[in-house]
């Protein structure tokens, strides 16, 4: 389940979270990147996302993917994502 736990409004331009997820949150929200980069142009991509691009969205995917590869317990990781 996830929980902010804490948020901050940055120099006038960004919103910053703190939040608890659990592995399957962040898998999920990898395989929904992983999904629009494959079936999506970079102007639906744009048009549905904050990127303006596959590029720029595929930063975001490498984020996560650092993020659940760091984890300790690498049985909850699904396969595709070892």
């Amino acid at each position: 389940m996830m929980e902010l736990l804490k948020q901050e409004y940055v120099a006038n331009a960004v919103t910053l979270f703190d939040l608890r997820l659990s592995e399957s949150e962040i898998t999920i929200y990898l395989d929904c990147i992983n999904f629009m980069l494959e079936y999506c142009s970079d102007e639906q991509i744009n048009q549905y996302t904050a990127c303006m691009d596959k590029e720029e969205l595929s930063w975001r995917r490498d984020d996560l993917l650092a993020l659940i590869k760091s984890i300790e317990h690498k049985d909850f990781i699904p396969d595709r994502y070892k």
